[in-house]
C-alpha cells in the first residue's frame, strides 16, 4: 500500500515511517524542513513542504496511487510564547489542506494523530478506580490550553470532511509519548534530575499515562492494514505508572539521587490563590499551570482498540525511560 505520511521528519512522524517501510508498505514523507535520512530507497520518497499553504502541497496531486494518509505534521506544545494563530496555522488549516489534497487523490483511509491534550486535566485521587480520574473515548473533551483547542478543532474538521466525502477516518489520541529525541516535557524532567535541579512537589502518588513513540508507529501499521468503514476514535496509552516510579526509574538510569526534600502542594495552592487574588503575576500564574498538570491524574483508557484490533502496547514505560535516558546520555556526550 502507498501512504503518505506528514511530518515525516518529526518526532512521531519519523517512527511512524520506519514501521510502515519494515512492513513493506510504500511511503511518501512530507516534512517541512531537513531531508529524511533513510528516504529515496525503494519503498521511501521523501519531499518538501509546507502543510499551511496549499500551493506548497499541489504538486503531489499527481500522486494518484495513495490509498492512505497519516498526519502527523503538527505544532505541538511549546515553551515559549506561541499564539493562537500559530497553533491554527498548522493545527486547523495545515489539517484542512492536508485533508482537501486527500480528496483529490481520492484516498480509502485518513489517519490523525491527536493528542490526549483534548480531554483536559484531573486533580490527583490517587485512585486508578476513581471513575473521574480515567478518560476514555467518550469522555467530553475539555481543552484548557491553545494548544488542546487546536488539536480539537482539527479533529472536528477531519469528521466534517470525511463524513462528507466519505473517506473511512481514525483519530488517535496518544498518551504523552517517550522515546529517543523526545523534548516534551519527560525530557526537561530528566535534565532536571540529572543537574540535581528536581524537587518534589506533593508525594507523587498520582497516576499518569504514558506511550513509547513506536508503539504509536505500530497502531499506525494496525489501523492502515485492518481498517474497517466509518469514523473511529482510539486513545493509545500503556499501563498508568505513578509519578513516584516515573521519577525513581528516571533517577536509576541517570544514577542520581533525588534530592530528599518535598514541597506540601498544598502550600503552592495557597500561594497561588493568593496570587490570583491579588498580586497576579504572569510568572507565578504560568508556574501554578504548570504545577497543576504536574499534580494531575492523567489516566488514559486504550481498552477500544484493543477490543476493536487487538492492538496493545509492547514495550514497557521503564523500557522507554531507559531508552529515551540513553539516547539523552549519548547526545550529552557529544
Amino acid at each position: 500500500m502507498r501512504i503518505l505520511v506528514t511530518g515525516a521528519t518529526g518526532f512521531i512522524g519519523r517512527e511512524i515511517v520506519a514501521e510502515l517501510v519494515e512492513n513493506n508498505h510504500r511511503v511518501i514523507g512530507l516534512g517541512k524542513n531537513a531531508k529524511h535520512p533513510q528516504a529515496d530507497s525503494a519503498n521511501h520518497t521523501f519531499l518538501r513542504a509546507d502543510i499551511t499553504d496549499y500551493k506548497n502541497l499541489s504538486e503531489l496531486e499527481k500522486f494518484r496511487d495513495v490509498e492512505a494518509i497519516i498526519h502527523s505534521a503538527g505544532l505541538a506544545h511549546q515553551f515559549g510564547d506561541t499564539g493562537r494563530e500559530q497553533f491554527e496555522a498548522v493545527n486547523i488549516r495545515g489539517t484542512e489542506n492536508i485533508l482537501n489534497l486527500g480528496i483529490k487523490l481520492r484516498i480509502k483511509h485518513f489517519i490523525l494523530i491527536g493528542s490526549t491534550a483534548v480531554y483536559g486535566i484531573n486533580k490527583a485521587t490517587g485512585d486508578l478506580k476513581h471513575n473521574s480520574a480515567v478518560f476514555n473515548e467518550e469522555t467530553a473533551p475539555n481543552p484548557q490550553t491553545l494548544y488542546a483547542e487546536s488539536k480539537l478543532e482539527g479533529e472536528k474538521i477531519c469528521r466534517r470532511m470525511c463524513e462528507e466525502h466519505k473517506i473511512p477516518l481514525t483519530i488517535f489520541r496518544p498518551a504523552p509519548v517517550l522515546g529517543e529525541a523526545n523534548v516534551g516535557n519527560a525530557a526537561r524532567l530528566i535534565s532536571a534530575v540529572e543537574k540535581n535541579r528536581f524537587v518534589w512537589i506533593g508525594s507523587g502518588s498520582n497516576l499518569k499515562s504514558l506511550i513509547y513513540k513506536r508503539d504509536v508507529a505500530r497502531a499506525c501499521v494496525v489501523l492502515v492494514e485492518k481498517k474497517r468503514n466509518g469514523t473511529e476514535i482510539f486513545n493509545l496509552s500503556a499501563e498508568p505508572v505513578r509519578m513516584k516510579d516515573f521519577v525513581n526509574e528516571i533517577s536509576a538510569n541517570l544514577n542520581v539521587k533525588i534530592i530528599p526534600l518535598e514541597i506540601p502542594a498544598n502550600f503552592l495552592e495557597k500561594v497561588f490563590r493568593l496570587n490570583d487574588k491579588y498580586a497576579k503575576i504572569k510568572k507565578i500564574e504560568k508556574l501554578a499551570g504548570t504545577i497543576e498538570k504536574w499534580l494531575s491524574e492523567d489516566v488514559y483508557a486504550a481498552d477500544k482498540i484493543a477490543a476493536l484490533y487487538q492492538f496493545k502496547p509492547q514495550t514497557p514505560i521503564s523500557e522507554a525511560i531507559a531508552r529515551q535516558i540513553n539516547y539523552y546520555k549519548s547526545s550529552s556526550e557529544k
